[in-house]
Formats: structure tokens, C-alpha cells, sequence
């Protein structure tokens, strides 16, 4: 006998972002199936006759089954039709494979794949409150944003961890949050105990000058050890440190002084206050990204906070739109960099008119 055979295995969509699903269909069948149609003719009484058809199916019966091997992924049958599955993607940017196996009582096999893909994500970040609500209703389909902790009660100025059912939270549902705080690392146990959508984590976000780099690397190894130990660790896309591109680039810094075990990501925040030209992807991100993959092979790489300032010439806000475009298209080329926020916030960085920039941001969020 022959094997089974898988004719397409579909999804749609086949573009999701972290934490969203999608209906995967397997067409398969067994070339020793057939049906069979026998003539016959059927009479009454009285003598009347009509042809009368009989058709035998004798198709082989297939078990289908849909896996992966890729982190993040949960397939979950159909409970009434064998062919359809619901797949969840609780992952950061890259490509999923979906492998579909058809499989006859002989244990036969028919293999056949198709892939998913989660992209780069694309957001934007301000200050809590009015401001965050407003960049949500005037950039819709924001993917990615920052949220910097709130200080608690407690006799610091550290901020703690945010709340999961306030601020930005709330108001910005659908974007993936990249949490940081600065106070007392042990919180993120019971932070996380709560925790029901997809984030990225960074304890003290741009540490220079501010904590002695052996201090932060034993601290945030913590943050390490706490998820690996929780069972919400499903919902942290990545962890690791945030540093500036001027930090990396004109102060020389080295990434490895915050680099600690079991890190995922490594963040740089990158910002042009030059108002004579735009920089390049270069000298942007090139500089600073080239360091980082240097002394850690194979880590991913976000840009937490984007920004530019406008150029003295550049009237109509066109030239910034066209550097933004370019910056981003070189993100998304850049397969390691999982992704990017605009900081909306200062005035020497903030879009809005002339509405060139504004529009090239809010397209390029949901390319």
C-alpha cells in the first residue's frame, strides 16, 4: 500500500503577534482510498424501473496530527473536525514551523510543514497617563511600549514594578510591554503571579553611573533564577539589561559590564539630537549593535527607546519621515532585533505636525 499524503497545510493568518492564535487546516488523503459507484435498477409493481446508484466509500482512514518543535507554540486539536487546529504563538519575533503528519492504521506517514511568522514589533512610549492615552488613540496598533514602574510608598525613589490592572497596562491593551523598575528585585515573584499577557523585563534600565556593574549583574542574575523557578514564566518574551547608543558608542562603554547569566535580550536606546543631518543606520544602531553581538553571540536585541530630533532645514518634517522609514527598514532586515519603540515624549524628539512624520510612524506600526 501506499503512504498517506498531505496535499497544503494553511494557516490564517500566518503573521501573528506574541500571544495570538490562528486556525491551521491539513488537507490530507490516501491514494488507496476510493469510492466506488455500481450501477443498479431499480422496480415496483407495476413495472416501472429507474437507474439507482450504489456508492461504496472505501477510503482509508487518517489519523492527522499537527506539532512543533519551537518554544512558545501551543496546538490545540479541533474536537470535531480532525483536520483543523488552533495554534498559539507565546513568542518574540522569528519564524514558527508547523509540521502536520498524516498517519494510516498501518502506521504509514505523510509529512508536510508550513510556517508562521511573528515580526519585528513596532510601538511607541511616553509618560503614564493622559499622554499614553492620547499616542494609543492617535497611533492605533501600537506593538511594543515601555513602562518604567511606579514609585511606591517606601522611604526610596526607586520605582517598583506597575501594577497589572492600572496604567499603561490599561490603557494600552494590546501592546507587548517592555516592564522595568529599579527597586527591590525579589517583587517579581509576586508580580508575576498575576501576570496574564506576553512582556519583556529589564531591572534598572540604563544602569550607568547608577549601580556598580559587579552589584547589577549578581542582582539582576536574580531575575534569571525568579523565572526559571515560576510557573507565569511563559509570559516573559526575554529579559536583560537596557544601556544607551551613546553610552556604547562616543563613551566607549562595554556591554559586557552588564551582561549576566541567563539573560535573553540586550537593549539599546538610541536617539539623534543632531539638527544638521540624519544619521545613518550605521552610526544609529550600527555601532552600538555591532559591540553587543560581539561580546554576546546570538543574543536578541531590542531598541526600547527611538528618537530624532528634526533638522534645522528640514521644514516640512519629510526628511525625518524618510530617516524614520529607513532606520525601521533596516530593523526589520536585521533578524536579531525582536523591537523598536519611538520615544513620543520630548519636544526635540516628539511627532505630530507637520503630519509627514506622524504618518510615517503610524504606518510603519502596522507593516
Amino acid at each position: 500500500m501506499a503512504a498517506p499524503v498531505i496535499r497544503s497545510v494553511t494557516a490564517d493568518p500566518s503573521v501573528l503577534l506574541p500571544g495570538q492564535s490562528t486556525t491551521v487546516r491539513v488537507d490530507a488523503y490516501h491514494p488507496d482510498s476510493r469510492l466506488l459507484t455500481l450501477s443498479g435498477r431499480v422496480s415496483d409493481p407495476t413495472g416501472a424501473s429507474w437507474d439507482s446508484p450504489v456508492r461504496v466509500d472505501l477510503s482509508v482512514p487518517l489519523t492527522v496530527q499537527l506539532g512543533s518543535t519551537a518554544p512558545g507554540v501551543t496546538v490545540t486539536p479541533n474536537p470535531t473536525d480532525p483536520t483543523r487546529f488552533a495554534v498559539t504563538v507565546l513568542a518574540g519575533r522569528g519564524t514558527v514551523t508547523l509540521t502536520a503528519t498524516a498517519r494510516d492504521a498501518a502506521g504509514r506517514t505523510g509529512t508536510a510543514a508550513t510556517t508562521l511568522t511573528v515580526p519585528l514589533l513596532v510601538g511607541m512610549s511616553t509618560e503614564k497617563g493622559a499622554r499614553t492615552q492620547r499616542v494609543v488613540a492617535e497611533y492605533p496598533g501600537i506593538r511594543y511600549m515601555r513602562d518604567f514602574g511606579t514609585d511606591g510608598g517606601d522611604a526610596d525613589a526607586l520605582p517598583e514594578l506597575p501594577p497589572l490592572n492600572a496604567g499603561k497596562f490599561v490603557d494600552a491593551p494590546a501592546a507587548v510591554m517592555h516592564v522595568s523598575w529599579k527597586d527591590d528585585v525579589e517583587q517579581l515573584t509576586g508580580w508575576l503571579d498575576g501576570l496574564n499577557r506576553p512582556v519583556y523585563l529589564t531591572w534598572y534600565h540604563e544602569p550607568m553611573g547608577d549601580v556598580a556593574p559587579a552589584t547589577y549583574r549578581t542582582t539582576a542574575t536574580r531575575v534569571a533564577q525568579i523565572l526559571a523557578a515560576h510557573r507565569n514564566r511563559r509570559w516573559v518574551l526575554g529579559h536583560g539589561p537596557i544601556v544607551t547608543r551613546y553610552w556604547l558608542d562616543e563613551g566607549r562603554g562595554n556591554p559586557a559590564d552588564w551582561g549576566y547569566p541567563g539573560m535573553t535580550h540586550y537593549g539599546v536606546d538610541c536617539y539623534s539630537r543632531d539638527t544638521e543631518t540624519y544619521w545613518p543606520v550605521s552610526r544609529m544602531f550600527g555601532v552600538a549593535f555591532g559591540k553587543v553581538r560581539a561580546a554576546y553571540p546570538g543574543i536578541r536585541l531590542l531598541v526600547p527607546e527611538y528618537g530624532l530630533s528634526r533638522t534645522t532645514a528640514d521644514t516640512t518634517g519629510a526628511g525625518r519621515a524618510q530617516a524614520i522609514r529607513d532606520h525601521v527598514t533596516w530593523l526589520r532586515q536585521q533578524n536579531d532585533v525582536d523591537a523598536v519603540a519611538y520615544w513620543n515624549n520630548w519636544a526635540e524628539y516628539q511627532l505630530g505636525d507637520p503630519p509627514l512624520e506622524s504618518t510615517a510612524w503610524r504606518n510603519l506600526q502596522l507593516g
